[in-house]
């Protein structure tokens, strides 16, 4: 689907419920739905022409022709029924069984069947019933295509069979329980949704009247691209797969060795092929353009959006999969995950809400309990750029949705909770404390807030090169930058709870300090944690402050942000001053970045022999060399300005 004049405004929306309204914006969904839908056109066409779907210039075959076809061993109950192209060539047609109303256009040319073989385009050891063949189409070995539309230039190669049921609505209008299994944030399916269209439905729940608009928008789709035929597109290739059904193969999509394809429809394009491969078994989903499934993988009702991925044995039930994510050989059920999740390992994924993405789920890691032992009613919202690391086990219901960029360490057991503390690291306590003298439940683990921005800064600054490296998606906007406006209004308001303390303790509890959820902070911790916050809070305000220097405001209030942060922190200082500062705190942050880096090679070393020699060393590492590059262009920019350094 091309961007409609209503995507922007759903492509930048907020996340937080009380920024934006599901009524205020419902319009636009609506008006998204069936905006420029390929499935739609397609109805139309066999609408307009159900006898001659492909437009073709037809006429009945000649009684050569059909002698022709028959000395070749070719049959049909009657051959009056079938319809040819004009220049149609008989001998481009060889054992085939034709049953029903077929039309066959010109096959006079050759078509790759494979990277590096070419073939004679026509007809060959095929059973066709009530289907049209269009100009240069190469089928062979079809054992049974029936009620199929397959467009010019489009390859069927060893097909077991390949069948539209009459009523095909190719996997839409059913409803996703998405974070909720038992229901209640169910999300209907159509053909060209986004992560932001998705993510709008399954949250805002209030809104009854909005819902039921766009539930009748999604039914008024539906009934348009109900299709008698399944599709094959142009230049479309499907080989060696044994059943297709009721399924929308979009252009120049690659469909080889797939165990079955039911209720689907694949989103494709010459330039954004979608490839499903290698076993996969894809039923009642949307596979959008770009998409790559294969390795044994199974799909079931779900909607994999644009450039996403699915390998290594993979299960996906239930789900929406955002552009960019990959997924191998783990398994995600009644979830709503957003871009750039990194899934690679054997884990657990369920009743997420994430549309957020840009996560990491590691080896091992059981992310959702869901099942109470009353129902499977329970979910989570796992928060952007959250790192749930090996072997850690999440229960359910939990929401980490204003703790983005945070840190789950490996083999940690958390608690249902609720954590209001971006960029933290939740781990087994090193150094345990007197359970009765601290009043810390044995249970709890503790919580380092803000340890990512320190202690992580590389990983930060990597995923906002790769992010923006690896980004094939073109119908969804995706913010690379960590640091931006609400990102920082929840670090502000989380550095704000921390200093609001007066009564000092050995350990805060969530009663003393919100948003802790169940785990326990040292003073110390809370102490660093408010100097870690006020660094980044400075350097995001001075950067802004550069860009209005610059006449660069492209945000509107950031600006007056930017000057209320840097007056709490720098108060008194010229614009220069700031800007010099500017260049201190950006040096600092590189600093990070390349101690972070460096504190693994020093380990490394230490350990493990020829590690230096294996590994790049921190000083010639690219991520390292990116922060420092930041720096000169800064400095450059400031001295641009006229600001002595």
């Amino acid at each position: 689907m091309a961007p409609t004049d209503s995507e922007p405004v759903l492509q930048s929306l907020p996340r937080a419920p009380d920024q934006v309204t599901f009524t205020s914006i419902c319009s636009s969904i609506i008006a998204a739905i069936g905006c420029d839908s390929e499935l739609i056109d397609a109805a139309r066409q066999v609408a307009k022409r159900p006898d001659n779907i492909l437009g073709l210039l037809v006429r009945s075959p000649t009684r050569e022709e059909i002698a022709v076809m028959e000395d070749r061993g070719c049959r049909s109950d009657d051959w009056g029924l079938l319809k040819v192209a004009q220049d149609f060539d008989a001998f481009r047609v060889r054992r085939v069984n034709f049953k029903g109303a077929c039309v066959i256009g010109r096959f006079s040319a050759e078509v790759e069947v494979v990277p590096g073989f070419r073939q004679a385009t026509g007809i060959y050891d095929c059973t066709l019933s009530d289907c049209q063949v269009g100009n240069d189409c190469l089928l062979e070995n079809v054992r049974l295509a029936a009620h199929v539309v397959v467009d010019r230039e489009a390859v069927l190669f060893g097909v077991g069979s390949i069948v539209g049921s009459g009523a095909a609505t190719f996997g839409c209008g059913s409803e996703l329980p998405i974070a909720c299994e038992t229901g209640g944030r169910d999300v209907p399916l159509w053909a060209e949704l986004t992560i932001p269209q998705a993510a709008l439905i399954a949250r805002d729940r209030a809104d009854a009247n909005g819902q039921q608009a766009v539930r009748a928008a999604v039914a008024a789709y539906v009934a348009a691209i109900a299709s008698p035929v399944c599709w094959v597109r142009r230049s479309a290739r499907i080989l060696h797969t044994e059943r297709i059904r009721d399924a929308f193969i979009g252009v120049g999509a690659v469909i080889d060795n797939v165990h079955e394809l039911s209720n689907v429809a694949v989103l494709s394009s010459l330039t954004e092929p979608t490839r499903i491969t290698n076993g996969a078994a894809v039923t009642d989903s949307i596979v959008q353009w770009g998409v790559e499934l294969g390795g044994n993988c199974i799909v079931r009702r779900s909607a994999l959006l644009e450039h996403s991925a699915v390998d290594a044995h993979a299960t996906v039930e239930d789900s929406i999969i955002g552009p960019n994510t990959h997924l191998a050989k783990g398994e995600v059920t009644a979830s709503l995950v957003g871009p750039f999740v990194g899934f690679h390992h054997q884990s657990l994924l369920i009743a997420a809400f994430w549309p957020e993405g840009k996560g990491n789920i590691a080896y091992g890691a059981m992310v959702g309990s869901n099942h109470t032992g009353r129902a499977p009613d329970q979910e989570i919202w796992p928060g952007e750029g959250v790192f749930y690391g090996l072997g850690c086990a999440i229960r359910l219901p939990t929401d980490f949705s204003e703790a983005p960029y945070s840190t789950i360490s490996m083999g940690v057991s958390t608690l249902p909770q609720k954590v209001s503390f971006p960029f933290s690291l939740i781990a087994v306590p090193v150094t345990p404390l007197d359970e009765q003298a601290s009043g810390v439940p044995r249970a709890y683990n503790e919580i380092l807030p803000g340890w990512t921005l320190s202690e992580n800064a590389y990983g930060l600054v990597r995923n906002e090169l790769k992010y923006g490296k690896r980004d094939k998606s073109r119908r969804h906007h995706i913010e690379y930058k960590v640091l931006r406006p609400h990102i920082m209004r929840l670090v502000k308001d989380a550095r704000d709870r921390l200093a609001a303390v007066t009564n000092r303790k050995e350990a805060y509890l969530d009663h003393d300090i919100a948003g802790l959820g169940r785990n326990f902070l040292r003073e110390s911790a809370r102490l660093e944690a408010i100097a870690i916050y006020d660094r980044a809070l400075l350097r995001y305000a001075l950067r802004i402050l550069l860009n209005e220097a610059e006449g660069q405001i492209d945000i509107p209030g950031s600006a007056e942000i930017a000057h209320e942060l840097a007056d709490g922190i720098l108060p008194g200082r010229s614009r220069d001053d700031r800007l010099r500062h500017l260049l201190v705190v950006e040096r600092e942050n590189a600093e990070l970045v390349q101690k972070s880096k460096a504190k693994d090679d020093e380990r490394g070393a230490r350990i493990i022999p020829g590690y230096a020699q294996a590994h790049t060393p921190a000083p010639a590492d690219p991520v390292v060399i990116s922060a420092w590059d930041r720096v000169a262009r800064t400095t450059e920019r400031v001295r641009a300005l006229g600001v002595s350094i």
